[in-house]
């Protein structure tokens, strides 16, 4: 499955390159409208079927990690100023939850939510700055591990399509050299049929060719 993922991811990476590849002649910059970039920050995990009608990743538990750090790498192509493609892996990290059980046994579950995706891209630039927001599917896989009293107890993983969605503000510092700062949300759901979600907020830098 790992490398299936992969595989799809440079293929997503190859599409922006593919429509950046025009004919060679004249001179013609085939890297040209192209753009790559790097982003790590932090993501708030939330249900989004809770048995109890409440999207608090925490409810019910008494200690939990809600907020890991998070990733995502980008490789995106422009058609025009205003309009563009852009491939995505990201991985939302890892939130844990402890629940008590009773009789001194104590339950840990880690869920992490990773994939790739390609998403249509909308830019309004305004000189060295640029608003951008994004719309797309991805291939989501949610990954999710019992653990009692340090117990392994069992691992379980689940990949489907899901929507992503994220919007976003870079500015140009130097030549092609941008700094950017996103909001992704991402979507998944376990084995066992529970749905997440995570908005990944993340801070970053790139370059534009």
């Amino acid at each position: 499955m790992k490398m299936t993922r992969w595989t799809a991811w440079l293929a997503l990476v190859a599409a922006p390159l593919g429509c950046a590849a025009q004919v060679v002649s004249g001179g013609v910059d085939i890297l040209k409208n192209t753009y790559f970039g790097i982003n790590v920050g932090r993501s708030d995990y939330s249900f989004r079927n809770s048995p109890t009608g409440s999207s608090d990743f925490c409810e019910g538990t008494f200690d939990c990690e809600k907020h890991p750090a998070g990733w995502k790498a980008t490789a995106g192509y422009m058609f025009l100023p205003y309009v563009g493609v852009e491939g995505v892996a990201y991985s939302a990290g890892d939130a844990w939850i402890k629940i008590d059980e009773g009789g001194g046994l104590i339950l840990r579950q880690k869920v992490s939510i990773d994939g790739i995706g390609l998403s249509g891209v909308g830019a309004l630039p305004l000189g060295p700055v640029v608003f951008n927001a994004r719309a797309g599917y991805s291939i989501s896989t949610v990954h999710r591990r019992d653990d009692e009293n340090g117990v392994f107890q069992g691992r379980s993983e689940k990949t489907r399509g899901e929507p992503i969605f994220g919007a976003g503000v870079g500015v140009t510092v130097w030549r092609g050299l941008f700094v950017r700062l996103d909001w992704d949300r991402v979507r998944g759901r376990t084995t066992f049929g529970e749905e997440f979600q995570a908005d990944l907020y993340s801070t970053g830098v790139g370059w534009r060719f």
